[in-house]
C-alpha cells in the first residue's frame, strides 16, 4: 500500500579493517575510490530526492561498513544532500553507525550539528581477547572514550552492539560485558549471537559450528540468550525484537519500520529497497556501481 512516509538507508561500504566474522558488503579502499563512491552516492541521493519529493522521510540510517571511517566533511556532505533533496520530518530519527577508534569529539559534534541524533557503536565485547578473536580494531578503553565523547557532543540516544557465543567466551565473561554496558546506561542495547557465515575467515576456522571447543556449545549459547533478557529487563531494558533491548520509547524506529512494512529506500552499494510493495536492490559490484565497467 502506498503511503506518504518512507525511510532512508545509506550504505557506506568502507572499513579500516574487515572483521573475521563479517559477510556484509564492506571492504578497505583507497581515498580515490572513496571519493568516487561518495560522488556517485550524491548523484543517487539527488535523483531519488526528486522522485520522492512528496514523501515524508521519518528515519534515516547511515550504515555499513563503517560510516565513521569517513572524514567528518564527507558525512556533512551526505547529511546536507539528504536535507536539501528530501523532506525530512522534524522529529525524524537519524542514525549513524560508528566503531570505537574511528571517532573523536570534533567528528561527533559535526554529526550532531548536521542533524544526526542517534549513534550506534559497534563494541561487540569488553574483553580484550574476545575483541582480538573477532578481529576488531579497537579496545574497550577506546569505546569508553568514544561513548563519553558522544555524550559530550549531545547524543541523547545511543545504542551499543554486543555479541555472544564468540570464541573463548564463557557465560561469566559475557555477563561481565552486559554488566559493564548496562552501567553506562545507553538508551538501547543490541545483543546478537555470533553467526558463522560462509566466505568469512570464521567459516574456514569454525565451519562445522563447533570450533574444537573454542566456540561455546549450543547449551551455553542458549543460556547466554536467556540471561541477556533477564539481566537487561532487571535494569530497565525491554526486549522488543529478538536481539534488541531499549529503554521505554527508545526502540530503534528505523528497525521497527522494517518489521511493520514501512517503505524504505536503500542507497549505495548493494542497498536493498522496499517501496510501495516493490522490492529491488542496488548493484553489489563496485566497478559497475561506479560506472567503471559495463553492467551484467
Amino acid at each position: 500500500m502506498k503511503t506518504n512516509t518512507i525511510e532512508l538507508y545509506i550504505h557506506i561500504p568502507f572499513c579500516k579493517s574487515k572483521c573475521r566474522y563479517c559477510d556484509f558488503c564492506s571492504f578497505r579502499a583507497e581515498e580515490e575510490t572513496i571519493h568516487a563512491y561518495l560522488g556517485k552516492l550524491k548523484e543517487e541521493l539527488i535523483f531519488w530526492g526528486k522522485k520522492l519529493a512528496a514523501r515524508d522521510v521519518v528515519t534515516v540510517f547511515i550504515g555499513g561498513g563503517t560510516p565513521s571511517y569517513l572524514r567528518r566533511e564527507d558525512i556533512q556532505m551526505i547529511c546536507e544532500t539528504i536535507f536539501e533533496h528530501f523532506h525530512i520530518c522534524e522529529d525524524a530519527e537519524i542514525t549513524i553507525e560508528a566503531n570505537p577508534g574511528t571517532v573523536d569529539l570534533k567528528k561527533l559534534c559535526t554529526y550532531r550539528e548536521n542533524g544526526i541524533n542517534r549513534i550506534s557503536f559497534g563494541l561487540q565485547s569488553t574483553v580484550k581477547e574476545e575483541l582480538e578473536y573477532l578481529g576488531r580494531i579497537h579496545t574497550y578503553e577506546e569505546f569508553l572514550q568514544s561513548f563519553d565523547w558522544a555524550r559530550q557532543a549531545g547524543f541523547l540516544n545511543i545504542n551499543v552492539d554486543l555479541m555472544s557465543a564468540v570464541p573463548k567466551q564463557t557465560l561469566t565473561s559475557y555477563e561481565e560485558n552486559l554488566r559493564k554496558i548496562a552501567k553506562l546506561s545507553p538508551e538501547h542495547i543490541s545483543a546478537y549471537s555470533l553467526i558463522i557465515e560462509e566466505g568469512t575467515p570464521f567459516f574456514e576456522a569454525y565451519g562445522d559450528g563447533r570450533g574444537d571447543g573454542i566456540l561455546p556449545d549450543e547449551d551455553a549459547e542458549r543460556e547466554m540468550y536467556h540471561r541477556t533478557r533477564e539481566f537487561l529487563k532487571d535494569r530497565g531494558y525491554e526486549r522488543y525484537e529478538i536481539s534488541n533491548y531499549a529503554r521505554t520509547g527508545r526502540e530503534c524506529r528505523h528497525n521497527v519500520g522494517y518489521w511493520t512494512g514501512v517503505s524504505y529506500l536503500g542507497l549505495g552499494l548493494g542497498a536493498s529497497s522496499y517501496v510501495d510493495g516493490c522490492r529491488f536492490c542496488n548493484e553489489r559490484d563496485l566497478g559497475i556501481y561506479l560506472g567503471e565497467k559495463p553492467g551484467k
